[in-house]
């Protein structure tokens, strides 16, 4: 089995557990490092931990007890980050799968996507900080002045009203109730508005950019600062690599540092979803690998390369110079909108 294909059952699964499993009797807790939404309702298999974050800091019990007697659940949260680190990202979060899905329509449409380059990456990277910042002190503003207000209410977890999976998937269960303007308070319109507004841009973005809210996620942002802690790596033999930039044109994210690494072997870059891709369509014996516990458990292969069809012609073609705005993705082999590759 190709290691996509792997990706692909595993994201299915997952999103099935954590989007229907409730209505089997799943429960995996309120510690997950991944967006199994809220608002689906009781048919999620699980919480999201930056939901249970919010909602302790907003004054259910004041920021002390979301470290005291929820202890365990921090507990829990650090260890699966530990055990997958960013593969929660790129092999389980609900929100990704339907990124991919949109991704995978926008292939069979032909349709061309848009392409972040590192200068535009940098300037998008505040974003996601912004959000962060704004999801723990937004909540710590509403204890103990506005705890029983409909403000407060409205502010409890303010990154959950602007995430695009608050909107987009409960739609997968039937849920239509929260595509809806919130008219109790002036916040709650605030609120609600900007955050249909984000899912709006959320559905577009995801059908012209490939996984697009990766970019600005603070959940994302969370797991990446513990990637040097976590037993997953991705691994590089900078000395046999060829520098043919393949890792580059099939990276989702668009990391260039991967690409352009010459001396370090880690190269687990904080946006990086350890989605494989990048393994899998190199051409070169073992430059690339994917290490758990310091062993290897997937690694690129000549054979792996030349068995997949796509990836078996792309030494044969050569893309044009970089600067070039008509550049095609090694990827699928179609037409990026804007940007450019290595040549």
């Amino acid at each position: 089995m190709r290691m996509s294909t792997l990706r692909w059952t595993v994201l299915v699964i997952a999103f099935i557990v954590l989007t229907y499993g409730g209505l089997v009797g799943i429960s995996l807790g309120d510690f997950l490092p991944t967006f199994a939404c809220w608002y689906v309702g009781e048919s999620r298999g699980g919480d999201c931990f930056l939901w249970h974050v919010q909602h302790h800091f907003s004054g259910h019990g004041g920021p002390g007890y979301l470290v005291r007697p929820n202890a365990p659940m921090l507990l829990y949260f650090f260890l699966l980050l530990l055990v997958l680190g960013k593969a929660w990202c790129g092999w389980i979060c609900p929100l990704g799968f339907i990124m991919d899905v949109l991704d995978l329509a926008r292939r069979r449409l032909n349709m061309g996507y848009l392409f972040f380059s590192q200068r535009l990456r940098a300037r998008l990277a505040p974003i996601k900080w912004v959000l962060l910042f704004l999801s723990l002190v937004v909540p710590l503003s509403c204890f103990p002045f506005f705890m029983r207000s409909q403000i407060a209410s409205d502010l409890s977890q303010p990154y959950c009203q602007w995430c695009p999976a608050k909107y987009v998937v409960p739609l997968c269960v039937g849920n239509v109730e929260e595509i809806a303007v919130n008219f109790r308070s002036g916040v709650g319109i605030f609120m609600t508005a900007v955050g249909l507004v984000v899912a709006g841009l959320f559905l577009i973005g995801a059908l012209t950019k490939r996984r697009f809210w990766c970019s600005f996620c603070p959940m994302g942002l969370v797991i990446g600062l513990c990637r040097k802690i976590s037993i997953v790596k991705l691994k590089k033999n900078c000395q046999a690599c060829t520098r043919c930039g393949i890792c580059y044109n099939v990276c989702p994210l668009d990391i260039e540092e991967i690409f352009t690494e010459r001396t370090r072997t880690n190269v687990t870059y904080q946006d990086c979803i350890l989605c494989m891709k990048c393994i899998e369509n190199c051409p070169e014996e073992g430059v690339l690998s994917a290490t758990f516990c310091g062993r290897t458990i997937y690694r690129a292969t000549q054979k792996g390369f030349f068995s997949n069809p796509v990836a078996s012609g792309r030494r044969a073609r050569q893309e044009p110079a970089v600067g070039a705005a008509d550049t095609i993705s090694a990827d699928e082999g179609e037409p990026v909108l804007s940007g450019s590759r290595p040549s």
